[in-house]
C-alpha cells in the first residue's frame, strides 16, 4: 500500500475529505449535482446509483448508452452519456467521466442548443470533472457558463446554484483569483438569505459552506464566524440540543485541525500561499499537543446532542466518533482516541446500511491525521515544472494499533542524503487512525510514502554539495 502525501495536498479541498466534508462525488456536499428525472428505462442504474454501487450504475449506464446509439436518439443519448458521466465520477474515474459529459455537450450543441438547459448538467459535470483533475483554468469558464444557464432558467437567488458557486469559488481560488472566489461566497449568503431569511435554521448549511470554503482556503477566522453564525441562529430558534447543530459545531472543529495541517504545510498565512515563491514557514512552532480546546468542545458537544437522540443518524454518530478520535490521536492520546474510534467500529459491524456506503468509513485503512511535510520539500512550489527536476525518497514503515509509526525506512531515492533524512523525520513524526478488524485495531505493514522534492535545475549541484553537508 502507498501513501504519497502532495506538496500542496491541503489545498486539494475536493480530495482530502481529509477532514473536509466530501460526497460520494469526491466533491463538496452541497456541489453533488441535483438527480433528475427517472424515467422507467432508467429504474435498474437508478437502484445501483442510490445504492452506491459504482460499478453496477456504470454498467448500467453503458448499456443505456448503447440502446440510445442503436435507436439514433441524440437526445436520449445525451442524457445517457450524463448519467455515465455522474457514475464515473461517483466511482473516480475522472477521466472517463469527462470524456462522457464532453460528448453529452457536444451532442445538444449540434443539435444547435448553446443556452439551454439541456446543457446544464453535462456543463456542471464537466466542470467538476476538470476541478478534480486540478484542471482549474479550464474549469472556471465551464463551471461560469453553468451559471449563467443556471441563472436564466431558475432565477438569480434558486439555492440549486449552491454547488456551482461553491466549486466556481474553489477553483478561482486554485488559479489565485481569491477576491473572485470570495464574491461568489458573498453571494452565495446573499442567495440564501433571500430565499430563507438571515435568521431562519435553514440558513444553518448555507453558512457551513461558506465557512467550510474559507477554512479550505486557509482564512480561519472567516470560517469560524460562519460556523458560530449557523450555530448562534440554531440555538434561538431550535434550543442548544437539536441535532442540526451537529452540522456547524463538526466544522468549528475541522477548522483547527485544518489550521494545524495548513501550518504543517509551511504557509503562515493564507497570503504567504498567493505569493510567487512562498518561503517555508518554521515548522518548529506547530505543536499539535497544544491544539485550542474550543474543537475538543464542539465535538464532545455535537456528540452529546446524538447520544440523546435515539433517532440519530448512525452514520452521523460514526462520523462524529471518527472526528473525536482524530483530535485526540492529533494530540498524542491515543487511549482516549482508540476509545472512540471503537465505538464507531462497533457501530460500523452492527448498522445495517447498505455496506458501498460503508464501505466509505475509514476504519478498514490506516489514515493519516499528522504529517510534518519537511522543509525541504516546501520549497519552489510556485515554480513552473521546466524550471525544477524532482526528486524523491520513498519511505517503508508501520503503523501499529495505536496509530504510530515504527520501524521506519528509507527504501528508494534518487534525492540527496539531507532530503532522506528530513523525509524520514517526518514519516516517524507522523501519526495515523490505525486500521481496524473485528471492531479493534491491528498492526498494519509495508506501508510506504513517497516525497517529492521540487530542485531548481539550475541549483541541482549547489542541493547536491548542501546534501552532503
Amino acid at each position: 500500500m502507498r501513501i504519497r502525501q502532495p506538496s500542496n495536498a491541503w489545498l486539494r479541498t475536493l480530495r482530502l475529505g481529509m477532514l473536509l466534508g466530501l460526497t460520494t462525488l469526491m466533491i463538496p456536499a452541497a456541489a453533488a449535482p441535483p438527480l433528475p428525472k427517472r424515467p422507467e428505462a432508467q429504474q435498474e442504474f437508478w437502484a445501483s446509483y442510490d445504492k452506491r454501487d459504482w460499478t453496477a450504475a456504470i454498467e448500467e449506464a453503458h448499456s443505456l448508452v448503447e440502446q440510445a446509439r442503436a435507436s439514433n436518439q441524440p437526445e436520449q443519448l445525451a442524457n445517457a452519456l450524463t448519467l455515465l458521466g455522474n457514475a464515473q465520477l461517483s466511482g473516480g474515474d475522472k477521466v472517463n467521466a469527462e470524456t462522457s459529459y464532453r460528448e453529452a455537450l457536444q451532442i445538444i450543441e449540434l443539435a444547435g442548443v448553446r443556452s439551454g438547459v439541456a446543457l446544464l448538467d453535462p456543463l456542471r459535470g464537466l466542470g467538476y470533472s476538470l476541478a478534480l483533475l486540478d484542471r482549474h483554468q479550464e474549469a472556471v469558464p465551464v463551471l461560469e457558463r453553468a451559471l449563467n444557464i443556471s441563472h436564466r432558467t431558475h432565477g438569480l437567488f434558486d439555492l440549486s446554484q449552491q454547488g456551482l458557486l461553491r466549486q466556481l469559488a474553489t477553483s478561482l481560488f486554485q488559479t489565485g483569483r481569491l477576491a473572485d472566489g470570495a464574491k461568489q461566497m458573498h453571494y452565495l449568503q446573499r442567495v440564501g438569505e433571500r430565499t430563507h431569511g438571515a435568521k431562519d435554521p435553514r440558513m444553518s448549511p448555507v453558512l457551513c459552506v461558506i465557512g467550510d470554503w474559507y477554512v479550505d482556503t486557509g482564512n480561519f477566522m472567516l470560517g469560524r464566524e460562519r460556523y458560530r453564525d449557523a450555530i448562534g441562529i440554531l440555538e434561538r430558534k431550535l434550543g442548544k440540543h437539536d441535532p442540526a447543530l451537529v452540522l456547524p459545531l463538526r466544522g468549528l472543529a475541522r477548522s483547527y485541525v485544518q489550521e494545524v495541517y495548513y501550518a504543517t504545510q509551511g504557509y503562515q498565512s493564507l497570503h504567504d500561499r498567493l505569493l510567487p515563491d512562498p518561503q517555508p514557514a518554521e515548522s518548529k512552532g506547530v505543536n499539535p499537543k497544544y491544539i485550542s480546546s474550543d474543537g475538543e468542545k464542539s465535538l464532545q458537544r455535537a456528540l452529546d446532542i446524538l447520544e440523546a437522540r435515539p433517532d440519530a443518524s448512525p452514520a452521523s454518530m460514526i462520523d462524529t466518533l471518527i472526528q473525536l478520535g482524530d483530535w485526540y490521536q492529533l494530540k498524542q492520546q491515543s487511549q482516549k482516541a482508540l476509545t472512540h474510534y471503537r465505538r464507531a467500529a462497533a457501530l460500523v459491524e452492527s448498522s445495517d446500511q447498505p455496506r458501498p456506503e460503508l464501505a466509505a468509513v475509514p476504519l478498514s485503512f490506516p489514515v493519516r491525521i499528522y504529517y510534518p511535510l519537511p522543509q525541504l520539500a516546501m520549497r519552489n512550489r510556485q515554480l513552473p515544472p521546466e524550471e525544477i527536476e524532482e526528486k524523491f525518497v520513498a519511505v517503508q514503515f508501520t503503523v501499529n494499533d495505536k496509530g504510530y509509526v515504527e520501524d521506519a525506512k528509507v527504501i528508494e531515492q534518487n534525492g540527496t542524503e539531507r532530503q532522506a533524512s528530513e523525509a524520514l523525520h517526518a514519516v516517524r513524526s507522523s501519526r495515523y487512525r490505525p486500521k481496524f478488524v473485528n471492531g479493534e485495531p491491528v498492526q498494519t505493514e509495508g506501508l510506504v510514502n513517497r516525497e517529492v522534492f521540487k530542485v531548481r535545475k539550475q541549483a541541482d549541484e549547489d542541493e547536491d554539495e548542501e546534501g552532503r553537508s
